[in-house]
């Protein structure tokens, strides 16, 4: 048994080239059928225009004349093609052609009523004949009835001709239209085989693995842009989880460094309770902050895979930013800075609410802590049209311009050098997180030494994904 081919390419070959053979069939045999009756009303017309012109003829002179006419006629055509025949309404014969070829047209036929005020046209099948005869029978004159028979054998031949043309057309359109069909199919596969080609590719860990080919069509190049853009993706997401992992691996190292050290310490050498106790702090500090980087790290996960199952909310964001504001007063007070709030009423956004906290305390949190004493953090949050903007700008140490591209990375910390403040570098990053999950985005402008704004906008009715 023979197995076809199963690919896209054999299979469009087939239907391109079973519509074509279709189409193609069916307009030759309307061909046939059209140009069969044009031929047959063809025919028709030119009996009745002769049964005119004879009509014309005895008009101009009589019966003499038209059996002269007919005369001529027959010489130019052969007997077994065409008769003529003249006899009055009772069916008495007055003149007829040699009719050794047409006798069976008499058999059965009767005497006419009264001759026909139009030409009757008609069919007959006669065993001396091999094609059908088209019959005419008019009256040229009073009680003169002319009768003129032609066979279509000529309208036969010139058909089967036709025939053997369309078979011949038919035979040499089986293997055009494989072939035009073949062409069309691989043009159309070539850019799905490509993208074929380059995710294998990239499943073999060609990372940088893109569909260059350049199809044509819509459809193919959508495709062809889609994988692109998820090759991108995917590189991008395993550079990240890259840098991610040896972050993670570098900021875990020192406390878990921390933690053996000072468990070695405590077996190695004799201390008093009150300094157990003091290591002890230390270690669950150190934990705590193991602990805090580790669920930190995960919540980001969840909410850039948009896989939290959280419920959605509609937040009194001016309410929620009003409270954070008061539960940092007392630091800032503290430090001696100056705290400046303007805050507009009822903005109001749907979401996480337990998020959002999160994101301004992160935000609050480096602005009190990156200000020096006698320093301002200024809070500002106004509502435009469908968004709500937030700001919190501080004069503390700023950024360097050479940072303000990475500071919403993982794990990325400025230089220690220009603030004490040790920290696991995630707050921003989980600030940046959250804005994107809630259709909204996070800027920052600083100047080193001068202080640093962070502003978040954020869409009033945002669904979240």
């Amino acid at each position: 048994m023979i197995k076809l081919p199963n690919t896209l390419s054999f299979r469009l070959t087939l239907w391109y080239a079973s519509a074509f053979l279709v189409c193609f069939v069916a307009a030759l045999v309307i061909l046939y059928v059209s140009t069969q009756s044009i031929l047959n009303g063809r025919l028709d017309t030119d009996l009745k225009e002769d049964i005119a012109d004879f009509q014309e003829f005895y008009e101009e002179g009589n019966l003499k004349h038209v059996i002269q006419e007919i005369e001529r006629e027959m010489a130019s055509s052969e007997d077994s093609e065409i008769f003529f025949r003249l006899f009055t309404g009772d069916g008495h014969a007055l003149f007829s052609s040699e009719f050794s070829y047409w006798k069976e047209i008499d058999a059965g036929r009767a005497p006419l009523a009264r001759p026909p005020s139009q030409p009757m046209l008609e069919t007959r099948t006669i065993s001396s004949q091999d094609y059908p005869v088209r019959i005419v029978t008019g009256q040229i004159g009073p009680d003169v009835v002319l009768q003129i028979g032609e066979s279509q054998g000529k309208i036969h031949e010139i058909m089967q001709v036709f025939v053997v043309v369309l078979g011949a057309i038919i035979a040499l359109g089986i293997p055009l239209a494989c072939g035009v069909g073949w062409l069309i199919a691989r043009q159309a596969v070539a850019g799905i085989e490509e993208v074929g080609r380059a995710a294998r590719d990239l499943g073999k860990g060609e990372l940088d693995r893109r569909v260059t080919f350049t199809p044509h069509g819509e459809e193919i190049q959508s495709l062809a842009d889609t994988f692109n853009a998820m090759a991108e993706r995917i590189q991008r997401l395993i550079q990240e989880m890259r840098e991610m992992t040896d972050n993670i691996a570098h900021d875990l190292r020192s406390p878990i460094a921390r933690i053996r050290a000072m468990s070695e310490t405590a077996m190695g050498e004799s201390f008093t309770n009150g300094d157990y106790h003091k290591i002890a702090g230390a270690t669950l500090k150190e934990c705590d902050r193991l602990m805090q980087m580790i669920n930190t790290t995960l919540d980001m996960a969840e909410i850039e895979a948009g896989a939290s199952t959280q419920k959605n909310d509609r937040v009194d964001f001016s309410r929620l930013v009003t409270d954070l504001c008061e539960l940092f007063e007392p630091l800032t007070e503290e430090k001696g800075i100056q705290l400046s709030l303007s805050l507009e009423p009822d903005c109001y956004l749907v979401g996480h609410k337990q998020n959002l906290q999160r994101m301004v305390a992160n935000l609050l949190d480096n602005a009190v802590k990156y200000t020096g004493p006698k320093g301002t953090v200024r809070v500002t949050l106004s509502r435009q049209n469908s968004h709500c903007g937030l700001a919190i700008a501080d004069t503390g140490v700023g950024i360097p311009s050479s940072d303000l591209n990475r500071v919403f990375d993982r794990f990325f910390r400025c230089d220690h050098s220009r603030s004490p403040i040790n920290g696991c570098g995630l707050g921003l990053s989980f600030a940046w997180a959250v804005a994107k999950s809630h259709g909204g985005d996070i800027h920052v402008t600083s100047e080193l030494h001068k202080g640093s704004t962070f502003s978040v906008d954020l869409p009033v009715e945002h669904v979240l994904r």
